[in-house]
């Protein structure tokens, strides 16, 4: 497995991914078109991507032929990480553990990190759940997100375990 910069090409296969998990999303409201088309308060989903892109916030595991095994995007301005998907055909925990300490790496630990996760009941979710948990992260409140209710979690800069953020059984390319 390798850690890159998400790019341009890779919009199709990060669609791809967010789609995954689409059932999760219908479980709390059956119109997804907020949930990609934006709102008042939050970019369309295109948009967001190429935002991220742009602003090379956007980190992509892969396997040895490019495929994608799973994205995640923050914010450096918010310390936030803003997507988190890990396909269903890759090994969850190595490909989750590997992204969230690459993300964990570039924003700043000594403030507090937040995240979102939808309020889905699914063993899918859970997993992020238990990893977030895994990695220090504490429930702080409900709130909902391009139409969708999420779970908001916070890290704070006590709870960061620096040592957990070694790079063993990845590579990272990321300049």
């Amino acid at each position: 497995m390798h850690i890159r910069l998400v790019t341009n090409t890779d919009i199709p296969a990060w669609m791809a991914l967010s789609q995954e998990y689409d059932c999760y999303v219908r479980e709390l409201v059956p119109d997804l078109s907020e949930w990609y088309d934006g709102n008042d308060t939050s970019p369309a989903f295109g948009d967001y991507m190429n935002s991220k892109i742009n602003k090379q916030e956007a980190f992509m595991a892969i396997d040895t032929s490019d495929g994608c095994l799973g994205i995640i995007a923050i914010s450096l301005k918010n310390n936030r990480i803003t997507f988190f998907g890990v396909s269903h055909k890759s090994e969850f925990h190595l490909v989750g553990s590997a992204l969230m300490k690459t993300a964990l790496k570039k924003l700043n630990g000594s403030k507090p990190v937040s995240i979102n996760e939808i309020k889905s009941s699914s063993p899918q979710i859970k997993k992020f759940r238990d990893l977030f948990h895994d990695f220090g992260f504490a429930y702080s409140c409900d709130s909902v997100e391009n139409g969708v209710p999420v779970n908001t979690f916070i890290l704070t800069p006590h709870c960061l375990n620096t040592n957990e953020l070694s790079d063993s059984g990845f590579e990272e390319a990321i300049s």
